[in-house]
């Protein structure tokens, strides 16, 4: 009876709550929350890796893009070259849209063929994207592009542009500020005096470009980036900024971070396909055995593998023998190439044997291989040994 009574008092208890859709808070909203990209040198060097680039960038889906120059190869003073290298570039930004993109110009932007500012240059490209330095305001902050290869004084912000920033920076009531410019601030003529302006106005981040690698310092609370998208690098080692990226940057109210990512590091949400995921995991765990006895026969031996494609696919398979001190003779060491239908199995046979006066320190093994083409058509390769134990 007490039994009983127990089991009702739990039935009364437990199903409410399996049967109750529980209901939570969803994350506090953030007003001033949202997240720009910004992109380093193009300037033709790796067109494929920017383009990729570009396509990766439309997949985060920004705010907004701001490139900090060399977007083009330049360095020439015929408008009609540099209006057709104007015009593939912008063929290359083109999937961006309808995200709006910022560039600030750099020297191979507005620089002749004597490598240094040209007005007609600089004129064309006020066509292409307006003022040559400008701000702008987003939500909580405070965007301002700078132009560091001036006709009014190249590696520099000085003269009217300076002022402007000065101006600027005093009149701003925004608690962000970023900052971008093409060359790094600290190599202009005025870097100081530009350091001290970014300090005094509290300026949270500059970004830049021109030296074709990764880097970050932090300065009297001003934050500072180097970046590249996709022009070639001094060097090509990660550890010391050889790489090309994007950063994201993300401002959610009164925090502000920004990633490194690197490119191709991106992927379209169809990069892999179940099938694909599902065979290759069922040829990694069920095609071929670890390992498999060796039986003495007469002055031999002999041993069997079986394979088992359990996947979805027919497989082709190419497989060689040997051993680590080749001491063993293995017949067949290696077979014509062959299919394993899907779903089926399939046995192979082997003799080992070894010379008298060669005694062996190791065991005879068997390598497999088997090509694996993607829904995206990507080949890949599985490799599997299996090892003989006496």
């Amino acid at each position: 009876m007490h039994r009983l009574i127990l089991i009702l008092c739990l039935t009364a208890v437990v199903t409410p709550v399996l049967s109750r859709a529980a209901a939570i808070d969803g994350p506090p909203a953030e007003a001033d929350e949202f997240h720009f990209v910004v992109l380093g040198d193009a300037q033709f060097h790796q067109p494929a890796t920017f383009n990729r680039l570009i396509d990766q960038v439309r997949r985060l889906r920004p705010a907004f893009v701001i490139q900090v120059g060399d977007m083009i190869e330049g360095y020439n003073s015929d408008l009609d070259t540099v209006e057709q290298e104007w015009d593939r570039f912008a063929k290359q930004i083109q999937p961006l849209e309808p995200i709006t993109y910022y560039p600030v110009p750099g020297n191979h932007d507005v620089y002749g063929d004597a490598k240094v500012p040209d007005r007609a240059l600089e004129q064309l490209y006020a066509e292409k994207f307006g003022p040559l330095y400008f701000q702008f305001s987003y939500k909580n902050a405070l965007f301002l592009g700078l132009n560091t290869d001036s006709s009014e004084g190249a590696n520099a912000i000085s003269g009217a542009q300076f002022d402007w920033l000065k101006k600027t920076l005093r009149e701003n009531r925004q608690p962000h500020v970023f900052v971008f410019m093409h060359r790094p601030p600290n190599f202009l003529q005025n870097a100081e005096a530009l350091h001290t302006l970014f300090k005094t106005h509290k300026v949270a981040h500059v970004f830049y470009g021109h030296h074709h690698h990764y880097h970050f310092r932090e300065q009297d609370g001003v934050k500072y980036s180097m970046t590249n998208a996709a022009a070639n690098s001094v060097n090509e080692h990660p550890d010391i900024g050889g790489f090309r990226h994007l950063l994201q940057v993300s401002v959610r109210g009164d925090e502000v971070n920004t990633a490194v990512i690197e490119a191709d590091a991106i992927k379209p949400q169809d990069i892999v396909a179940p099938g694909d995921n599902y065979d290759f995991f069922a040829l990694d765990q069920r095609l071929l055995p670890d390992s498999v006895a060796l039986q003495k026969t007469g002055d031999a031996f002999k041993f069997a593998i079986e394979l088992n494609n359990v996947s979805a696919r027919n497989v082709q398979v190419f497989v060689s023998c040997t051993s680590a001190d080749d001491r063993w003779q293995i017949e067949p060491a290696a077979r014509p190439a062959f299919e394993v239908t899907r779903k089926t199995k399939q046995r192979l046979t082997y003799r080992a044997s070894y010379a008298a006066n060669r005694q062996p320190e190791s065991m005879p093994e068997c390598v497999f291989r088997v090509p694996f083409q993607t829904e995206r058509g990507k080949w890949l390769d599985f490799t599997k040994t299996v090892n003989t134990t006496r």
